[in-house]
């Protein structure tokens, strides 16, 4: 015989379902993707509903408006990561711990990479010989098919939002005669070679690179930028700054600041200053400089910027930095550098920071699927 509770059920469920479908998919679309992927279970018209490529593209904007920082660390046995808002007082201990997916070693091998940032919800690990792509989301991870380059070899994801593909870049890091290959991700896809004239190839033991807008940039040889449009596939090269030093000697990476690419030198750390040289115009070789004391940094005390790691940025253009170790409870120092404002944000439940540990700000949901990425739609 049929409960009250069951029949109240039921009623809910049928009025929820009655609802126009693009009312539906508006109401989906404002949730995390946790209870997506529970409501996946209520119909195969829910299922095939929230697995388009334009629901998942939809999503993706959608939580491009509630951004976190991703930290990650060595569980007993597997990798464990936690994610943290960005824009919180104070995190709540209950904010959730869960397993990576990824084989311990994807983080802890000495010969891997990790580049520090999130590509529109993907995050790349490599190791000079193998590809993997992590979608913290869904807990999966996928290895791409060997390239047909020579090793050691690096791979640099970026991300196109007008055709909404993920790309990765390869390139030999020995042989720089050869051309870099391309992979597109998606279904029947493989690796291709992007024959032109072969441009300068990252300097094999200083990896700097980053995707913005569309673009990835990466420190190439003689000192000078390579950028490499996404959706066109094409190559240019930027000439740096006069900065009074070679970027390969000395401590430096980039970021981006105000959507724009941005080279950081901590050459003063021990004064707790940053400088910034921001690319105002690709074509003209034209950029900005701004300098900053740090005001949370104690100069004439005992800590420095040397103990701090320049994570990355939020959507809100904040410099987001994370102390390399800590005795008490993990946090982050969150900088605006146009107000001189500094906010200090405590993530509870953590315990103490290793220096294996990695962070990955500005990360967004993603509800694009990898366990089927290289089988027909």
């Amino acid at each position: 015989m049929e409960t009250e509770k069951e029949r109240s059920y039921e009623d809910r469920t049928e009025s929820f379902v009655s609802l126009p479908l693009d009312l539906t998919i508006d109401i989906l679309l404002r949730l995390p993707a946790k209870s997506i992927g529970r409501l996946r279970c209520v119909s195969k018209l829910w299922l095939t509903m929230t697995t388009t490529s334009s629901f998942v593209k939809s999503f993706s904007v959608h939580s491009s408006a509630r951004p976190s920082l991703i930290f990650c660390k060595n569980g007993e046995e597997k990798c464990v990561f936690y994610s943290f808002p960005h824009h919180h007082p104070r995190a709540e201990k209950y904010l959730h711990k869960e397993e990576t997916g990824l084989p311990l070693s994807t983080i802890t091998n000495e010969n891997n990479y990790i580049p520090h940032q999130s590509i529109h919800g993907l995050i790349p690990f490599g190791n000079f010989e193998c590809v993997i792509i992590w979608n913290p989301t869904l807990k999966q991870h996928v290895t791409l098919p060997q390239p047909k380059v020579s090793k050691p070899f690096i791979s640099l994801l970026g991300y196109d939002p007008i055709g909404d593909q993920y790309k990765v870049l390869c390139m030999s890091l020995r042989n720089k005669g050869e051309d870099p290959q391309i992979f597109t991700m998606g279904p029947r896809e493989s690796w291709r070679t992007i024959i032109q004239d072969s441009p300068s190839h990252v300097i094999l033991y200083k990896a700097i690179w980053r995707c913005i807008n569309g673009v990835v940039y990466y420190l190439a040889a003689r000192d000078t930028i390579v950028s490499f449009d996404v959706r066109s596939e094409k190559f240019g090269v930027i000439q740096i700054p006069n900065m009074g030093w070679r970027l390969r000697t000395l401590p430096c990476g980039f970021i981006r600041h105000r959507g724009r690419l941005a080279l950081f030198s901590n050459t003063s750390s021990l004064l707790g200053r940053i400088s910034l040289w921001i690319l105002e115009d690709a074509e003209k070789h034209e950029w900005s400089r701004k300098d900053s004391y740090l005001p949370f940094v104690t100069r004439k005390g005992s800590i420095t910027l040397s103990f701090f790691t320049l994570s990355g940025e939020t959507v809100d253009d904040e410099l987001i930095y994370i102390p390399m170790f800590a005795g008490g409870p993990f946090y982050a120092i969150y900088y605006d550098l146009e107000r001189n404002r500094v906010r200090k944000v405590e993530y509870e439940g953590i315990g103490e920071i290793e220096f294996r540990s990695h962070c990955f700000p500005n990360h967004i949901e993603s509800l694009m699927s990898l366990n089927n990425l290289f089988t027909a739609p």
